[in-house]
């Protein structure tokens, strides 16, 4: 982690990064279609909610928290995916890199950069969802909120794993690769499970080498506690970020150690 400590005295090249990448995302229509598509699908989550008799304010939690998450993810995707391409593209990026910015800078500020962005559209659904709660009368509770904080380092997380790919691959690729991340860091647990009872040899090796060796982000995901009002294990908040904080520095570091070497002309 030497090299990400060491690019702390230099976070005002990394924070103006940050800043133009976010003035960029926010000229992409994708930004507004995703918010949008949130916004209808939490709405909707409250007008289909009466149909299912005795669960309604459940649903409500349960689709809230959801959308929260999953487009935050998406948005991670559909926006970061050509954050380092574009610039290549265009031929901005070796006369960034000719500036006093270090790669380090560059891949820090372009995490940043997305990660904050991302951040503040969930914070808008996050607001949607909450006058959703309060016009359904549904009560919130503490567990609400240690599920959209979950969200939230499990969106810095993913962001750092597109981060990582995008520093060695293309922008579909890197999309892809981070959606199979995304997807099999939720089921690893259960394939584990799986493999450990039905699975042959081949099958116990490559799920154990997956749980291990893939982010389990099912930590990130109480939305079963939250719907249920069932108690979290005591120190699962400060585990849970402590770890999240941990892979999202690892994956940054492993980015700008790729990054530094890559041929950007």
């Amino acid at each position: 982690m030497r090299t990400l400590v060491s690019s702390s005295k230099l976070s005002v090249p990394a924070i103006t990064i940050a800043k133009y990448t976010i003035k960029g995302y926010i000229k992409e229509r994708v930004l507004l279609v995703v918010l949008v598509f949130a916004f209808l699908l939490m709405i909707s989550s409250y007008v289909l909610a009466p149909l299912a008799v005795g669960a309604q304010k459940k649903i409500i939690i349960d689709v809230g928290l959801a959308s929260v998450s999953v487009f935050g993810v998406l948005l991670v995707v559909l926006m970061g995916a050509g954050s380092y391409s574009r610039e290549k593209d265009k031929g901005i990026l070796p006369g960034i890199l000719a500036k006093p910015i270090s790669r380090v800078d560059f891949v820090l500020g372009k995490f940043l950069g997305t990660w904050m962005t991302v951040t503040v559209v969930m914070a808008c659904m996050t607001a949607v969802y909450f006058a959703v709660m309060l016009l359904s009368r549904t009560a919130l509770s503490k567990t609400i909120f240690v599920a959209l904080h979950l969200s939230v380092l499990e969106v810095a997380l993913i962001t750092a794993t597109l981060s990582f790919f995008s520093s060695f691959t293309s922008p579909l690729l890197s999309s892809l690769f981070t959606l199979c991340v995304f997807i099999s860091g939720h089921l690893s647990t259960d394939l584990l499970a799986f493999a450990k009872h039905f699975g042959g040899v081949g099958f116990k090796i490559a799920a154990s080498i997956g749980y291990y060796l893939l982010p389990n982000l099912s930590l990130f995901n109480i939305r079963s506690e939250a719907v249920h009002g069932l108690p979290l294990m005591d120190n699962y908040i400060s585990s849970v970020t402590i770890y999240g904080v941990f892979y999202t520095l690892l994956l940054l570091f492993l980015s700008a150690l790729i990054f530094r070497r890559k041929d950007v002309t």
